[in-house]
């Protein structure tokens, strides 16, 4: 077996049996979700047997496929609001890019079902795709749009819908009053602040003219100021001390704006939290969280719920198998060179399907085995030697997911960034997505 490997797997190993401590609940495990389709909300069922009904059964499906379950999703998002926050914090369900590559459109109405309380996007074909679904609870752009971008959406809401924007300066708040005065109406906005040290979207209060700014900000009339945020930048680190200096900067700014104009607190939502902050700093939750890749399963941090239940399902075919001897070498560069008589199945999947060079291993018939030589564009080689007289041309090959008893996770390759993970799944081939059946558990 491969070091890496072994390193890998006594590194899971030791982060399956902490003791996970959030929001001064300590309890050894997250409670598990095993819920039976019957006891799921009917406009849940009804909404994956839609899905279900317009797509190709799985015997027409190709070679390489993707599947995504929908009620891992719901479950995902029910354990967040319950076990992670207080009843008073909202969620907010960050889906921007396509829902973290998984589907927009398949997965909007799953988090307004499970009760998110706001759905966060960066995109305007998102706001289009959103306002044909019918989205029911307020949407939010979580970064500064271009002036086109803004002119776009809110002068054309039938085609839109509404969206809360994102403001970190007194030029996007001027020209969203002037829009709003066109259209004859408010425009929900949050004031982004830089107390987080991030210099990308907010204000700098440490300028005292931004100060002025705010106040006269606040007296512009057509928008309507419904949120006052911030983005920490470290909240991965190990030392969150920075994080908590920049959590009480924030504070203190959020309170001076309140004081210093008409603000009504009541109406205002304080929002500083990402995924990585919603676990590891309870005292960061305020009036919203803001969550992305918790939501679709990905246990990024150590701090993540074991309960959490991997979306995604990456599925291939076995092609041919092919048998070489001792001392071949294997793919681009020759630089893998075979110890034994061995056994290899190709399967075709590669770097064009967004699968990384470093994949490690692939379930065949519910047992690991590992990939052999450098991956090309469209064929990975994997070694079947210990188990080549069982596996034939055309058999499931799991790339991620379950099989049998086994499953393999996505951030078992990937627990360095979080960046190449959703670059992974973004670049799998959407017309090959699938929604998991209601009958497959």
């Amino acid at each position: 077996m491969k070091p890496s490997i072994i390193k890998l797997r006594k590194f899971l190993l030791f982060f399956t049996v902490l003791v996970i401590t959030v929001g001064g609940v300590n309890e050894p495990l997250y409670s598990q979700v095993n819920m039976a389709v019957k006891d799921y909300p009917e406009s849940l069922l009804s909404h994956i047997a839609s899905w279900n009904n317009k797509q190709t059964a799985k015997k027409k499906r190709p070679d390489t496929y993707i599947v995504i379950d929908q009620r891992a999703f719901y479950n995902n998002i029910r354990l967040i609001k319950t076990e992670l926050l207080h009843k008073r914090t909202k969620l907010m369900v960050v889906i921007k890019s396509d829902a973290y590559g998984h589907g927009l459109e398949m997965l909007g109405n799953v988090a307004v079902l499970a009760e998110a309380d706001y759905l966060g996007i960066t995109e305007n074909p998102s706001l289009k795709i959103m306002k044909k679904m019918k989205i029911s609870i307020p949407i939010m752009r979580l970064r500064l749009a271009s002036n086109q971008e803004l002119l776009t959406v809110h002068s054309n809401p039938d085609l839109y819908g509404e969206v809360e924007e994102m403001v970190g300066n007194i030029q996007m708040a001027e020209l969203l009053s002037k829009i709003g005065k066109e259209q004859g109406r408010s425009i929900k906005i949050h004031l982004n602040l830089n107390a987080g040290g991030m210099s990308r979207n907010g204000f700098d209060l440490n300028v005292p003219k931004i100060k002025k700014q705010l106040v006269s900000l606040i007296k512009l009339k057509h928008i309507q100021v419904v949120g006052i945020m911030t983005h920490f930048p470290n909240a991965d680190a190990s030392n969150l001390d920075e994080t908590r200096s920049a959590l009480a900067t924030f504070n203190t700014q959020a309170a001076w704006i309140v004081d210093n104009t008409k603000l009504n607190r009541r109406n205002i939502l304080l929002h500083v939290a990402n995924t990585s902050t919603t676990l590891r700093l309870p005292e960061a939750h305020l009036d919203m969280v803001r969550v992305g890749s918790l939501n679709f399963g990905e246990k990024l941090e150590k701090e993540a719920p074991d309960a959490l239940q991997q979306l995604m399902s990456v599925y291939s075919k076995v092609g041919q198998i092919n048998f070489y001897p001792k001392g071949s070498t294997v793919g681009y560069g020759s630089n893998y060179i075979l110890q034994r008589d061995s056994y290899l199945a190709n399967i075709p999947i590669g770097m064009a399907n967004g699968i990384p060079r470093d994949l490690i291993e692939v379930l065949i018939g519910g047992k690991r085995y590992s990939t052999v030589g450098n991956m090309s564009m469209n064929t990975t080689m994997v070694d079947i030697t210990d188990g080549w007289e069982e596996i034939t041309s055309g058999d499931e090959v799991v790339i991620f997911g379950k099989q049998k008893q086994d499953e393999i996770r996505v951030e078992d390759h990937w627990l360095s960034t979080i960046s190449d993970v959703h670059m992974f799944i973004g670049q799998l081939n959407h017309n090959a997505r699938f929604s998991k059946l209601l009958t497959i558990d």
